[in-house]
């Protein structure tokens, strides 16, 4: 009976490795691959596209197999991953020295990489985050909700918390919480076992591209920390312990090496940035675009001229946490503002920030336990960097030296240089040779030796001289030997498991010396030793290996001192982010001629002149310097909704974003395309524009804008911005024109909310708001039109439009003639029986004065007499009249009317 392949040393093992990480896909380290068996196997080899074979295939029951070369692993890993799965990496943990192959090597999982942990961050693209979050619910003592967010790519840690929702109560996730669960995007979030059960289908729904994992109740007592980072302690929220008390004991159990250098703990209020929910956030295509979901005609692609990939994410997180306070504000415009003031001074800074490159990341990689060479030696130049960029921002310009010292500016307190670890830099320099080699994962080759510098270790340097000297012996042992023994083709070779001999053909072996011992026979060839290579063999394979365990003895002593400097490292490379940040807005208004708004706390937006910033970036690239500037006032004390009618392309879904991301950029403290701008700071920003479907969700495109509709009249405040676009445009005419006049009013009259809103829409009928409410004003943007054509002027004007232009837009679009010419008899068609219909709709609006101007006038606007009236105006031609000729026609007009009377 043939033995099961299960019963082998190995597989048990395996088995024994596998069982202790049920829910992981276990890479087992097999010497320069990592293999996946059984079902980890059968799972694996599809996804990342590898062949499927089988161990002991003579044996009953053939054990499925797949592998992964180490030198490439990091790639596969993190493309599981991102599917959501676990992959623990199960390590060779002893050097199986002379008896490799001869027994079993001893094997633990020494990291397991999850969807939010990602393990070496090589690879992830530059500006994206990598967050795992933790979400506390309320307990005994912590009447919060909290989260706490790790990007363990970079080390930024964080954790917010929030009262419970009163309508809500304890039981349901706050609606802010929520928005700022969406703002983060975690790959992975942790819920315990009750938030699970109770939570999960919402998050599925809100977070569809994160990984739910339960832990349990346990993890977040904050006395089962295992190590608690700087700012823990202090922490104001004892929810927000919690949470991160949960994330810490999750990172200690998967990469336990991580809390060596655990970061800072960061807590932020949510009420100190401005809100903007994911539908703003798509809206508005701050990260993205709504074409292809991709980066380009994004806000976030006009202003990162970042030279680091550390500087494009701070740049990224302010985008999306543009700040409210007018001071925090100010103190940003004028680091800005520095940058900007001198074209020589920011370039040597965008020159020097490109030496730092991505800091964050480079430490994480240095600092793990697997770090390369190569990671301590890219640690070192980014290092020798930071001092360049420290006198860049110091130094200024010849010309400010030839001033009065009063004359001269101050540093901004928006401005941060960051430290420059001198004495670290220097330990790498001395200690690494300029270009480091990169290791394999767990190598523990003899060979793998030669990255520490020459003079650095004076043993090391001993051990290095002794296998020279062995190995310069070696070499000339083949001439000597040949003219001691008269072979002429004797030859020195070298195997890896035989080591050194000498080589004679079988045709010379009658003279071969008595001295040489025979040590391998080959068809053509035998192989000798003698008792001095043997010597000095023994001397070089021993030199090599001691010089390999040396120097990855004092690897690990540089990358401890990584380690306890980490801290300092992450505050430096901090401060270069924002020096990068703040380098790439100054640069940005340079090339734009962009303006400094002024920011404060009043209730009023005034925008002369502006322009939409990506717009107007794609129509420069395009060499066309075409953009029309427009002017915004809304004060919640004068014209708080500015209500915007007129046909499609007429400009006004350009213009709503144009204010929105002004108001945006202001308040991230960037300058803003315009002549002039003051805005008083808001509190969130709303967007309702353009039309999509939720089919997944059972919601109609006309569902999601009134539920979108309905959550910013649930949220909004006094202090909010208000976008609406085409309110009410899903449904039948009069449904629609009903709602849309009945937010208006809403937005209008309500107490408390009276925001600061711009308000689209094709409704015409809405401009006699205007005339009812005092705090409306009617705007449009003004079309010219030439025969059955329109020329868009783009100028906002005053007063409201009463055509839409529709058909002449469509034929702009290329509809077919016939379509065209079809589409004007309907239309015809259309307004005559409307006209007949009017004295009928008269009577039934006479007691509604309100409906009856929002279906086309009061009661009396269709008397006998007024057609007439409105055909002659229409026929005259203004400028062939004199003004004898048009007071007479008025005077006429006055007397049909009144005779009517």
């Amino acid at each position: 009976m043939k033995k099961s392949a299960l019963d082998t040393p190995m597989m048990k093992q395996y088995i024994a490795i596998k069982a202790g990480h049920p829910d992981a896909i276990v890479f087992y380290r097999m010497g320069d691959f990592y293999e996946m068996f059984l079902d980890d196997a059968e799972l694996v080899a599809p996804l990342l596209d590898i062949a499927l074979t089988s161990r002991d295939k003579g044996k009953t029951d053939p054990v499925p197999m797949c592998g992964v070369p180490v030198h490439s692993a990091e790639q596969y890993i993190r493309q599981l991953a991102g599917l959501g799965h676990r992959v623990a990496i199960c390590e060779q943990v002893e050097d199986p020295g002379p008896l490799a192959g001869r027994r079993l090597v001893k094997r633990e999982v020494v990291e397991v990489v999850t969807p939010g942990l990602v393990g070496d961050p090589t690879g992830i693209e530059g500006q994206v985050e990598v967050s795992l979050v933790a979400l506390a619910q309320p307990s005994a003592g912590a009447e919060n909700w909290a989260l706490a967010a790790l990007d363990a790519s970079t080390g930024d840690f964080r954790a917010t918390a929030t009262c419970v929702d009163a309508e809500a109560g304890a039981t349901e996730l706050p609606r802010n919480l929520l928005e700022e669960l969406q703002r983060v995007a975690p790959r992975e979030l942790l819920l315990d076992s009750h938030l699970h059960e109770t939570l999960a289908g919402s998050f599925l729904l809100a977070l569809p591209e994160t990984t739910l994992t339960r832990i349990s109740a346990e993890d977040y007592d904050p006395e089962s920390v295992p190590a608690c980072p700087e700012g823990f302690e202090a922490c104001p929220d004892g929810s927000a312990k919690r949470a991160a008390s949960a994330l810490l004991g999750y990172l200690g159990r998967n990469q336990p090496f991580a809390l060596a250098h655990a970061p800072r703990l960061r807590y932020y209020e949510l009420g100190t940035t401005v809100t903007l929910d994911i539908s703003t956030r798509m809206h508005l295509e701050l990260f993205e675009n709504n074409e292809d979901r991709g980066r380009k005609g994004s806000l976030i692609s006009v202003l990162d001229l970042t030279r680091t990939a550390m500087g494009a994410r701070k740049l990224g997180r302010w985008v999306a946490y543009p700040l409210r306070s007018p001071e925090s504000i100010q103190r940003r415009q004028e680091a800005v503002a520095f940058l900007a003031s001198s074209d020589r001074r920011r370039g040597r800074l965008r020159e020097a920030l490109a030496e730092v490159r991505d800091l964050e990341r480079i430490l994480v990689q240095a600092a793990r336990p697997g770090a390369f060479p190569r990671d301590l030696g890219r640690l070192r130049a980014s290092l020798q960097g930071l001092p360049g960029v420290a006198s860049a921002v110091l130094s200024e310009e010849r010309e400010l030296f030839e001033r009065e010292a009063s004359e001269r500016s101050e540093m901004p307190a928006g401005i941060v240089v960051p430290t420059t670890l001198p004495k670290l830099a220097d330990l790498l320099e001395n200690g690494l040779i300029d270009d480091p080699p990169a290791i394999a994962r767990g190598s523990r080759g003899a060979n793998e030796s030669g990255y520490i510098r020459p003079g650095y270790r004076s043993d090391l340097d001993e051990v290095h001289r002794g296998a020279r000297e062995g190995r310069d012996w070696i070499a000339g042992l083949e001439a000597s030997e040949r003219v001691r023994t008269g072979i002429p083709s004797l030859k020195v070779r070298y195997h890896p498991v035989h080591g050194y001999s000498l080589e004679v053909s079988k045709s010379q072996l009658a003279k071969v010396p008595a001295d040489y011992e025979r040590k391998q026979t080959l068809a053509n060839v035998e192989r000798y030793t003698t008792e001095a290579l043997r010597e000095v063999e023994a001397k070089v394979m021993g030199a090599s290996e001691r010089a390999a365990a040396l120097e990855r003895e004092i690897l690990e002593a540089l990358r401890q001192t990584v380690v306890r400097a980490a801290e300092s490292i992450r505050l430096s490379a901090d401060a270069v982010a924002d020096l990068d940040a703040l380098a790439s807005l100054a640069e940005v208004a340079r090339r734009g001629a962009w303006i400094r708004p002024e920011i404060n706390d009043r209730e009023r937006i005034r925008i002369v002149g502006g322009r939409h910033p990506v717009v107007e970036a794609g129509l420069r690239s395009q060499g066309s310097d075409g953009f029309v500037p427009n002017d915004t006032d809304l004060d919640c004390g004068a014209t708080r909704l500015l209500l915007l009618t007129g046909p499609n392309m007429s400009g006004k879904s350009t213009y709503l974003r144009q204010v929105a991301l002004i108001v945006l950029l202001a308040q991230i403290g960037s300058f803003v395309p315009a002549e002039k701008a003051t805005i008083g700071v808001v509190d969130r920003i709303f967007t309702r524009v353009g039309a999509s479907d939720r089919l997944s969700r059972g919601e109609s495109t006309f569902m999601v804008e009134m539920r979108e509709t309905a959550e910013i009249l649930a949220l909004a405040s006094r202090r909010s911005l208000i976008i609406l676009d085409e309110i009410g445009r899903g449904t039948s005419t009069f449904d629609g024109l009903s709602i849309a006049w009945a937010v208006a009013e809403y937005l209008h009259d309500t107490p408390g909310l009276k925001a600061r809103t711009l308000f689209a829409t094709h409704y015409h009928e809405l401009i006699e708001l205007a005339r009812m409410l005092p705090h409306i004003a009617n705007a449009h943007f003004e079309v010219r039109e030439w025969k059955d054509e329109v020329v868009f002027l783009r100028r906002l004007v005053e007063g409201g439009a009463n055509r839409s232009y529709g058909i002449q837009v469509a034929q702009l679009a290329g509809l077919p003639a016939p379509v065209i010419q079809r589409a004007r008899e309907v239309l015809r068609d259309l307004e005559e029986t409307d006209q007949s219909h009017s004295t009928d709709r008269d009577a039934s609006t006479r007691a509604d004065p309100q409906l009856a101007l929002a279906l086309g006038g009061d009661s009396n606007s269709h008397r006998p007499g007024q057609t007439e009236i409105l055909e002659e105006i229409e026929s005259l031609d203004p400028d062939a009249m004199t003004p004898l000729d048009a007071l007479l026609a008025i005077g006429r007009w006055k007397t049909q009317l009144g005779g009517e009377e």
